[in-house]
């Protein structure tokens, strides 16, 4: 029976092979019978085409020659004659593809002159074609060769292929030029010497391929493809007319045929192909027709063949195919499990494991083989750290969905997993064990946890940022106030001259102002108020100047070591500020020393910054300079390090401390750039680092500061002075003129502006508050240098910003004052601009008494 069925599966097939092999060889005689017919038609259609195409061009030629007589029949042919001519030449005749006939005079060449032939008649007159008048067609390479061969035959005589003239919106290879020479009358053309010398000039016809072709088809040839190319050369480039340019080269034509066709000396290149319309015409459908009945009875012959054969087989290879499926099946499953992205781990009703697959073991860092009959308790770790006990507890174990656990490698090292555990039950409904799916979270763990400490860094930045700008809007108020204390405490300081007691208690308010004044100055760099000039330079110089103005006030308890890096470095900031926050910690450790003796140890060294590392501080990695103040104190506690830079948060009594020492020393670290980190413990010290991106380069030094250089006081200059706070305009007006200037005081800018417009050489220098109301002090400067131009204008505010000093020094304000320094700096100020400007007043031949003479 095993040897019987391959035979009789075999049987099908045969019959459906004979009933293929009857089929095929009648279709084959047919295909032989239909070729024979339509190759026979082909050829006559090759023919017929090339005779048409060699008659038109003679036709063409014909109308040539009748032109060349009309020009050689007359001396002189008029362009209307001439037009006349053309228009009954073309209404008698078949003319489709010709643009236009023309007459060119030839101009031959003498010393100094190139020979030329202009178009001097065209026809017919149309817009596109008048345009070729005056054109030389000597200087197309083209044209001039085949100008010359017809001149030195005698005979007709056409280019190659040319391109449209501008405008025509057609092919630009489907054009070509037929010429005839005209000779002088009186001249013998015996040879080609003899032609040239009597060459007058040549006609010629402008003909377009594309229409000539359409004149000889009508419709065309059904199933026909023509394909004219210039010359031998089958491409492209040379094609000048192709029945389907569209048709392209993805299947192999039925018949086809190269025919050459020469004219004048010139050749072209016929390409005949039959596309499968031609083939329909001539009834091919027979063979396909033989072809599709055969095929149908071989297949349906075959099928009752095979289902004649097939039946008793059915059952065996449903049977079969089931085993099949089954293996099939059981191989899936087998690699799913091995290859599963989650570990696997099966336990038995005593919770031992029987079966982990290889990820959970790669997981756990053991084999299979080691993890079998072992508990997975045995693998749970502890917890210590706070960030993963919090992940550990994000799901209770006797919660519902996958739990995250703690697992100890056999490494030792730890690993989070979510685990999804499902109970497994026997036919009889009893516990056989647990599935559990697990999955490798550790990466996700660490990234919340990391998240975390991001969002806390996060809301410190943005709680230290709103106390800042609340603190410096408050310390820009306080500012004013502050300026109008200090003058009028001097004022009274010195009617009081004669009372000490008196005097005593004004010695004290200044004391006071000033001590109140400082903080204001701690407030606005804490808060970022203060401008500021950051400067390439080495930060060396600059701690050692501020270690020198530290020395002489230390306790001689205290040890100060001093330990800085001999290579430069050197970063962008501000000399001022950066020893500000030198001086600052070293008065923190001071006081942390509360007394004792102790040592503060200053250290400067290059700390290159990896990833982490400032990732951790909110830098960028590279190359930093690390400045570190650390003291042998007290120590802080963790409560106390996590508001230590807060403002106004102090450890120290009542009147022993502002609490903005240290978040001065933050809001200006900030400002450079850089980050600040502290290390501390009760009873170990304090360490605070600072780190400052380097640079390679270094910038030119500022010059200094005009209001603190002294100058000479100039008695009897006017001086007028604008602010809106009235104890402001009294103690300026006393404390300049007990400096021996003339003053007067403004409340409202608008007068000052009145009493400028109508006087405006009455006054040497204006001074002007910021904030005003109405008008501002930059308004104010804009009137007095429409006014008055030259006039010295000094800006006085309690706050102060890049754009101020910018704008400021757009309308020419000569400087900008902090007006908390009014009473030391105002006096100096007005002295060196007066000087300046009588410095300028001179070169130019004015001067103060010239200006007052209006």
């Amino acid at each position: 029976m095993l040897r019987a069925r391959p035979l009789l599966s075999l049987l099908p097939l045969c019959v459906g092979a004979i009933s293929l092999g009857i089929t095929g060889w009648l279709w084959q005689h047919e295909q032989q019978s239909t070729r024979q017919v339509l190759k026979a038609d082909f050829d006559h259609s090759v023919r017929q085409t090339v005779g048409r195409i060699e008659s038109r061009l003679a036709d063409c030629e014909q109308m040539l020659r009748g032109v060349q007589g009309l020009i050689l029949a007359s001396d002189n042919v008029k362009p209307e004659q001439f037009q006349t001519y053309i228009d009954a030449l073309l209404a008698n005749a078949d003319f489709a593809g010709i643009q236009f006939f023309a007459h060119a005079h030839r101009r031959p060449s003498g010393p100094g002159i190139e020979p030329s032939a202009k178009v001097i008649d065209v026809a017919p007159a149309t817009a596109a074609n008048l345009e070729i008048v005056g054109a030389d067609l000597l200087a197309n390479p083209v044209q001039r060769a085949t100008m010359q061969r017809a001149a030195d035959s005698g005979s007709f005589s056409i280019t190659p292929q040319l391109f449209q003239p501008t405008g025509q919106a057609r092919s630009a290879q489907d054009v070509f030029q037929m010429f005839l020479p005209v000779y002088a009358k009186d001249k013998a053309v015996n040879g080609v010497a003899a032609r040239r010398a009597a060459l007058a000039g040549w006609v010629l016809a402008h003909v377009r391929m594309s229409e000539l072709m359409s004149s000889l088809y009508g419709e065309g040839t059904l199933g026909i493809d023509v394909r004219i190319h210039d010359g031998l050369e089958l491409s492209q480039q040379s094609l000048m007319y192709a029945t389907n340019p569209e048709a392209g080269a993805s299947t192999s034509p039925r018949f086809e045929a190269l025919e050459y066709i020469g004219i004048a000396g010139h050749t072209w290149t016929l390409a005949v192909s039959a596309r499968a319309e031609f083939e329909q015409r001539h009834g091919s459908g027979a063979a396909r027709t033989i072809a599709w009945l055969g095929a149908g009875l071989s297949l349906l012959l075959a099928l009752l063949t095979r289902q004649l054969v097939s039946g008793r087989h059915r059952a065996n290879d449903a049977a079969l195919a089931m085993t099949r499926q089954l293996r099939i099946s059981e191989e899936r499953y087998r690699r799913i499990v091995e290859t599963a992205d989650e570990g696997i781990w099966v336990t038995d009703e005593h919770s031992r494991t029987v079966f982990a697959n290889p990820k959970l073991a790669r997981m756990l860092g053991c084999s299979s083989e080691e993890l079998q009959g072992r508990l997975p308790s045995e693998f749970h770790a502890e917890v210590d750290s706070p960030d993963q006990g919090a992940a550990s507890a994000a799901k209770p174990p006797d919660s519902d969905g996958p739990q995250q656990r703690a697992l100890r490698r056999k490494d030792g090292t730890l690993l989070w997993v979510s685990m999804a555990t499902t109970p497994i039950v026997d036919a009889a409904g009893r516990s056989a064990g647990q599935l559990s799916m697990v999955t490798d979270i550790t990466a996700q763990v660490q990234a919340e946890a990391r998240r975390a400490e991001l969002e806390a860094q996060l809301r410190e930045s943005q709680k230290m940022e709103a106390i800042g700008t609340l603190a410096g809007g408050i310390a820009h108020d306080f500012n004013n106030i502050l300026a109008a204390i200090l003058g009028n405490a001097a004022l009274a300081q010195e009617r009081a001259a004669h009372d000490p007691a008196l005097k005593s208690g004004l010695d004290q308010i200044s004391v006071a102002a000033m001590r109140a004044r400082s903080l204001v100055q701690q407030i606005l760099a804490f808060s970022h108020k203060q401008p500021h000039r950051l400067l390439s330079q080495s930060l060396r110089p600059l701690i050692e100047e501020a270690v020198s103005l530290l020395r002489p006030v230390l306790p001689a308890l205290v040890e100060l070591q001093v330990a800085l890096a001999d290579a430069p470095m050197y970063v962008r900031a501000d000399a001022t500020q950066i020893q500000q926050v030198v001086m600052n910690l070293c008065t923190n450790a001071w006081h942390a020393l509360g007394g004792q003796a102790g040592r503060i140890t200053i250290r400067l060294e290059r700390a290159p910054l990896d990833d982490h590392a400032a990732l951790r501080l909110g830098l960028q990695a590279g190359d930093h300079a690390r400045l570190s103040v650390s003291d042998t104190g007290c120590g802080m506690d963790e409560a106390t390090r996590s508001r230590v830079f807060e403002p106004f948060f102090t450890t120290k009594a009542v009147g022993q401390g502002t609490g903005l020492g240290l978040s001065v020393v933050h809001g200006i670290v900030a400002t450079h750039g850089g980050a600040i980190a502290v290390a501390s413990a009760l009873g170990q010290g304090s360490q605070f680092d600072l780190y400052l991106p380097l640079l390679a380069q270094r910038d030119t030094m500022p010059a200094g500061d005009l209001g603190t250089a002294a100058a000479p006081l100039f008695t009897d200059r006017h001086v007028a002075y604008v602010d809106d706070d009235p104890s402001m305009v009294l103690m300026v007006r006393a404390l300049l003129r007990r400096s021996g200037y003339q003053v007067s005081g403004f409340e409202d800018p608008r007068e000052a502006i009145a009493a400028l417009r109508s006087q405006p050489q009455a006054f040497d220098i204006v001074v002007t508050d910021y904030n005003m109301p109405h008008l501002s002090g930059l308004d104010v400067a804009r009137e007095v240098a429409q006014i008055r131009s030259g006039l010295p204008v000094v800006l006085s505010s309690g706050y102060i910003t890049e754009a101020i000093i910018a704008e400021a020094a757009q309308l020419g304000v000569r400087f900008v004052m902090q007006k908390e320094f009014t009473l030391e700096r105002l006096c100096g100020i007005l002295g060196r601009l007066l000087q300046e400007s009588d410095a300028d007043a001179a070169v130019h031949g004015t001067g103060p008494d010239a200006s007052r003479a209006d």
